[in-house]
């Protein structure tokens, strides 16, 4: 039985990295790790200057022509291109065959994969703190060119 690719982006969110440039709307950061990043001035709170220059340079992104507007194609070409770079990611890690579909069984094989790589003391199951380590540990390898567990 094969899966859509739509279908598969429900069911990848366990294995793929969300997209967080897919928009530039202004948004207040939630995680206690972003929000610390934002408050440069490490006062607790998010202020406007610390604030507004995100959004400036989110905007300066989508941006393509440089016009100081920012157009619904230019809008739709970058949520196009993020989409495309997970749909590339989503294959790539459970597309086993490179048959350019991921079946049932492949979804299968990721997760359990990806349990298996996360449970850093082997129990069987995942908890938030190894899950945590685990997204910390696969950033850094990214960023490094390893690939991750």
């Amino acid at each position: 039985m094969k899966y859509s690719i739509g279908a598969m982006a429900v069911l990848a969110g366990l294995a793929a990295a969300t997209v967080t440039a897919a928009g530039f709307e202004p948004y207040l950061p939630s995680s206690p790790k972003v929000f610390k990043r934002v408050d440069a001035d490490k006062n607790g709170k998010v202020s406007l200057s610390e604030l507004q220059p995100l959004a400036e340079r989110r905007f300066q992104k989508f941006d393509a022509d440089k016009s100081g507007d920012v157009t619904a194609a230019e809008i739709d070409a970058a949520l196009q291109k993020a989409m495309e770079l997970r749909r590339n990611r989503m294959l790539k890690s459970m597309d086993a065959d490179s048959s350019g579909n991921i079946t049932k069984a492949e979804l299968d094989q990721a997760v359990a994969a990806l349990l298996k790589a996360a449970d850093a003391d082997s129990d069987g199951g995942v908890t938030l703190v190894e899950a945590r380590k685990f997204k910390v540990t696969k950033v850094k390898k990214a960023a490094t060119g390893e690939t991750a567990n």
